[in-house]
């Protein structure tokens, strides 16, 4: 059986078929083919809901379509940036990029769920990239955690900055610190790191990969070919990696 829709533009064609067949009646009125029209769809109004469909329907496509061109553009960016952290099977078959704040309640909130993902999930590696949006104190937090790296810590300091409970900006660098310290870093040379024009650039360099693959807020999830936004559920994130998973299945 014929949808409305479908029906409305076979009228439509035969309509215009008609019409121009029929030229050399000048003293047919114009507005003709547009009043049979609009009386058709006042008979079936339910072909405006289809119509809405097909373009939501069509739009979503376009969208997923653009997003995975733009995640294939930069896959080094996302996926082998050397100087990201890893957690999880460095070889997996799935990756998670995970863009977050160290101030984010939302971001501490999906730690765990991703910490217990990599452990019961050997095929997963989580890329983490440092994402500092919401203002000074996540700025200074991102700084010590990648230079923690030079002190062989940062997996140890962004564990405890993501369950420290200091409430949404009111992180500061005393306390940033005063967390570093309670893990083993050494903090005047944390301090120092912390300065390199290096890890300004990288702050920069995420943040601007961020933008260009359409990432507002923290957390931000790359999962194979989709971009969530948001803290996902367990189950959620079960389902994303499955579905990543058979996206590349032969």
């Amino acid at each position: 059986m014929r949808t409305a829709l479908s029906a409305l533009i076979t009228s439509c064609l035969l309509l215009a078929g008609t019409a121009a067949q029929a030229g050399q009646q000048a003293t047919r009125q114009p507005d003709d083919l547009d009043t049979r029209i609009h009386a058709y769809l006042l008979a079936h109004p339910e072909v405006l809901t289809e119509m809405q469909q097909a373009l939501a329907a069509k739009q979503a496509a376009e969208r997923d379509a653009q997003t995975r061109a733009t995640l294939a553009a930069n896959h080094d960016a996302l996926l082998a940036d050397a100087g990201d952290t890893i957690l999880g099977n460095p070889k997996g078959d799935v990756t998670i990029v995970e863009f977050f704040d160290d101030e984010c309640p939302y971001c501490k909130m999906m730690a765990p769920t991703l910490e217990a993902v990599v452990k019961t999930d050997p095929g997963v590696r989580v890329v983490l990239k440092e994402l500092a949006v919401l203002g000074p104190g996540s700025e200074i937090a991102a700084r010590y955690a990648l230079a923690a790296q030079q002190q062989g810590k940062y997996l140890v300091l962004h564990a405890a900055l993501m369950a420290d409970k200091t409430p949404e900006h009111q992180l500061t660098e005393a306390r940033v610190k005063e967390i570093a310290a309670g893990v083993g870093l050494d903090t005047a040379r944390l301090e120092r790191d912390g300065q390199s024009a290096d890890i300004v650039v990288r702050l920069q360099r995420t943040r601007a990969l961020a933008q260009t693959i359409g990432i507002r807020g923290t957390p931000g999830l790359v999962i194979g070919d989709t971009v969530h936004s948001g803290a996902m559920t367990p189950d959620a994130l079960v389902k994303a990696i499955a579905a990543a998973r058979a996206a590349k299945a032969p």
